[in-house]
């Protein structure tokens, strides 16, 4: 991905703050809570550990992680202004004072983590590596930033194509309106194409035990919450394009394809891919 089509994405999420976080954290967010599992070994019983969560967002992770363990520091990067603002209205919202001041909100690109060596126990990052020019330099910057004993777990897209006949639906009614995205269009994403190939790009950065796994993001929508999500969130650059009578005739014609469906065919399930890997301490150094 280039620099421009990122910077084109950070927009988009300074703008859309506070739809994604209405509407897709809450889909996205069992699976991302998963990560916080997998480095508990790293953070348990230690005193004031840090956790950096990259590429944070609104800061499901890194408000999840400082309620579940009372002494820990969590350090959450995000080159999306307006998701970090976002973010922190969350946690002041839904975290006790004394948990919210161990949260720390930081401008910032996975490449150039602002943090110094070794000040962090756990680096986690939860959707966001399929965005990233250069994923193999913000493993590596995980690693910097990491302690010797130090875990990164990261979850992010599976490639596979697995059809979810609800958005098939609606991309077959735009051909049928002859609608017209405008230049650019969707994002174009890059996920990993295997567990067995992330886990290869964690150990190439330096990592060991490095380890890769399959899950799935779920979710049972409604035809009314599916619509809503999609044209407010998801697809609502496209959409805000649409003169309202051609709004109107893509709403009612997908709604009426919908209501065709069975309700089995709202259950959203997406591939994904979990890895792992552990920083490992120079030869004579305890971790």
């Amino acid at each position: 991905m280039s620099a421009e089509a990122l910077a084109e994405i950070i927009d988009l999420y300074d703008r859309d703050a506070a739809r994604y976080q209405e509407w897709w954290a809450p889909v996205i967010a069992p699976a991302a809570l998963h990560l916080l599992d997998l480095v508990a070994p790293a953070v348990t019983d230690r005193p004031a550990a840090r956790v950096v969560d990259v590429g944070a967002g609104t800061g499901t992770l890194a408000r999840a992680a400082v309620a579940r363990w009372p002494d820990l520091l969590v350090t959450a990067v995000d080159p999306s202004r307006g998701m970090l603002a976002v973010g922190e209205g969350e946690a002041a919202r839904t975290l006790r004072p004394a948990d919210a001041d161990r949260l720390e909100w930081r401008a910032g690109v996975a490449e150039r983590l602002p943090l110094e060596d070794g000040a962090a126990d756990a680096v986690v990052s939860s959707f966001a590596f399929q965005y990233l020019p250069s994923r193999i330099a913000a493993l590596r910057e995980a690693h910097r930033v990491l302690r010797p004993g130090g875990i990164v777990a990261v979850v992010t897209w599976l490639a596979a194509d697995w059809p979810f006949a609800p958005w098939d639906l609606y991309e077959e009614v735009i051909r049928e309106l002859r609608l017209e995205r405008p230049a650019g269009g969707r994002s174009t994403t890059r996920p990993f194409r295997s567990p067995s190939a992330a886990a290869a790009l964690v150990r190439r950065a330096g990592f060991r035990q490095a380890h890769g796994s399959q899950g799935a993001v779920e979710k049972e929508w409604t035809l009314d919450d599916y619509v809503a999500t999609t044209f407010e969130s998801e697809d609502r650059d496209f959409v805000a394009t649409l003169d309202p009578p051609v709004r109107e005739r893509l709403e009612a014609r997908w709604r009426d394809r919908l209501a065709e469906l069975e309700p089995s065919a709202f259950h959203y399930r997406d591939p994904i891919v979990y890895a792992t890997g552990l920083r490992p301490a120079p030869i004579g150094q305890a971790t």
